[in-house]
């Protein structure tokens, strides 16, 4: 029997669900659905339950559930699957809740869903750039070597390193959890540099007027550095050497064969990278969403 894993990623403003395959393989576009990162701690586990039972009522006949798969954003312990996000205006409700034990019991009540798992049903935590890391290895032919860095730059900075295709979240030459956000960085740490608000502050910082306001803030400014714009170029410019500068102290000690970036901002990559970062090929992801959610299907195949 064919297996398939419900996988979704969690944002603060829309959740990206989709039923993918143990190999890599979508059994439908994928759907979007809105986070309510604000609401109370019990609609939101009633609400994620739910978004689970929809999901898993499109399972194709045939094909049983394998599990669920979650990319949720940290502060976030995916060791014992507890949420410890506070202070950044989503999910506050979650904190200290051991959000996998609370899933993994109400998944397995849902009544439209019994009979569907291929074993006990079980709910799987992870970093979305993390997942994003797996996702693009397994699936993606374009990936070149045997250690490879991940980044996902949007509203904030995400990383995963890689060895082998297994996630190194600590040892020489990796930050704790593989996770660079935190990195202290001139004045602040690297994702308040390599990230949305990054670019805005430089965009500040070179007196760049007529800025919109909102999520689109970024895709304008690279508008007008694509229509030639000299200053919005040398905003792109700038941003791609602090960029540089920032992972150059981790290219060394890591020493990856490729770095391979996704996000939000990657879709103006051309902007600020070239094809290669401190002498390390560089490759730019295809749809970053997609493999995050293929990710969460190789967190089974390797349990």
């Amino acid at each position: 029997m064919n297996e398939g894993v419900l996988a979704f990623d969690v944002g603060g403003t829309y959740v990206k669900a989709g039923i993918v395959g143990i190999d890599g393989s979508l059994f439908e576009p994928l759907r979007s659905f809105p986070a309510r990162s604000g609401d109370p701690k019990e609609a939101l586990l009633r609400y994620f339950s739910k978004l689970v039972a929809t999901q898993g009522k499109r399972i194709p006949d045939g094909c049983a559930i394998r599990g669920v798969g979650l990319a949720f954003p940290g502060p976030f312990d995916y060791e014992r699957g507890v949420c410890l996000t506070r202070g950044l205006n989503k999910f506050e409700a979650l904190y200290g809740v051991n959000l996998k034990e609370e899933l993994t019991a109400r998944i397995a009540a849902i009544p439209e869903l019994e009979g569907k798992w291929s074993g006990a049903p079980a709910v799987v935590i992870e970093n979305d750039a993390a997942l994003f890391a797996l996702g693009e290895y397994a699936f993606d032919a374009g990936r070149s070597g045997i250690r490879t860095m991940y980044l996902t730059i949007g509203t904030g900075l995400g990383s995963a390193f890689l060895s082998r295709g297994k996630l190194v979240k600590r040892g020489v030459g990796v930050p704790e959890g593989g996770w660079l956000y935190r990195i202290p960085y001139r004045d602040g740490v690297l994702d308040d540099y390599i990230s949305r608000r990054g670019i805005v502050r430089l965009a500040k910082e070179l007196g760049i007027q007529g800025m919109t306001s909102g999520e689109e803030d970024v895709k304008r400014l690279a508008e007008r550095a694509y229509a030639g714009e000299a200053q919005a170029v040398q905003l792109f410019n700038r941003f791609g050497e602090r960029l540089s500068e920032a992972l150059l102290p981790w290219l060394r000690s890591f020493r990856p064969d490729s770095v391979v970036i996704g996000g939000q901002i990657a879709k103006s990559a051309d902007l600020f990278v070239s094809d290669q970062l401190g002498g390390v090929p560089v490759r730019i992801a295809a749809d970053t969403s997609i493999s995050v959610l293929r990710g969460a299907s190789r967190l089974f195949v390797d349990m």
